[in-house]
């Protein structure tokens, strides 16, 4: 406990520096982020010793980051020819690489870098800056206030088979949590920064956010499972990697985006 506290001591500044700055800090953040958890990926499922294919992703990683800076005109060009190198790495290197390992290169860039781009997008909505808290206040209310009450609360698992740890009594309180902390940053934004709240439509946010957050974090716990790794990394002392920290954060950042963009707040 006391490693993860003192590593969240220095990352949360990081995080404040990066989420303040211009949406073209963001963007980088954002590409170099995707780029390393598909390097935590491809170790993790095994996905390094294709190379190739790896490099493909690196570079796809890159450009769906910075799409929003790419003529529209260009995506499917763009996306032709990464398919295009993937089919020739696949008639290549016939003999070690499958058509599964094709498969997991696609999944990876939607899992990773496609969700995690929209972080981008929302920094680019009108108060994007402000907006862009949201995400990650939601995931790290539903992860704190989840672990506290299922240490304090937990009797009945969650998902045994897949996180022995995670109980229901957890889960609720991670939902609780959320909406309680989505509801103080509505407060702050109406009176900090003078902005509109509908704090029905901001609870029905924190509502979703909560067990969406819990899908990301089960998720990656799904897959490490799968391939046998306790973390997907270590870059994080007491917190494990890129994906470990941010498996909530790519589950939700898609949802707030959708959310605020057709029904607001």
């Amino acid at each position: 406990m006391k490693t993860r506290i003192l590593t969240a001591l220095v990352l949360i500044p990081l995080l404040v520096a990066v989420l303040l700055s211009n949406i073209y800090i963001v963007s980088v953040a954002v590409a170099i982020i995707s780029v390393m958890g598909l390097y935590e990926f491809f170790k993790a499922t095994g996905l390094n010793v294709h190379k190739s294919l790896c490099a493909v992703g690196y570079a796809g990683a890159v450009f769906i980051c910075l799409r929003t800076y790419i003529p529209a005109s260009l995506y499917m060009p763009f996306f032709y020819i990464g398919l295009l190198a993937i089919f020739c790495i696949m008639l290549k290197c016939h003999k070690t690489t499958s058509v599964s390992d094709a498969g997991l290169l696609i999944f990876s860039l939607i899992y990773i870098p496609f969700l995690l781009s929209t972080l981008i997008d929302i920094k680019g909505l009108e108060c994007g800056t402000l907006l862009l808290w949201i995400v990650f206040i939601g995931a790290f209310a539903t992860d704190t206030f989840a672990y506290f009450a299922g240490v304090f609360l937990g009797k009945h698992k969650l998902c045994p088979e897949i996180s022995p740890k995670k109980t229901i009594e957890g889960s609720v309180g991670g939902t609780l949590g959320c909406i309680v902390f989505m509801l103080l940053y509505g407060l702050l934004l109406n009176k900090a920064f003078d902005m509109d709240i509908n704090y029905i439509k901001l609870a029905v946010l924190g509502v979703l956010i909560s067990p969406i957050s819990q899908i990301g974090d089960l998720t990656a716990s799904i897959i490490k499972r799968k391939y046998g790794v306790k973390d997907y990394g270590s870059i994080f002392p007491g917190h494990g990697g890129i994906l470990d920290r941010l498996d909530s954060v790519i589950a939700v950042a898609p949802l707030v985006y959708i959310y605020l963009t057709n029904i607001g707040l």
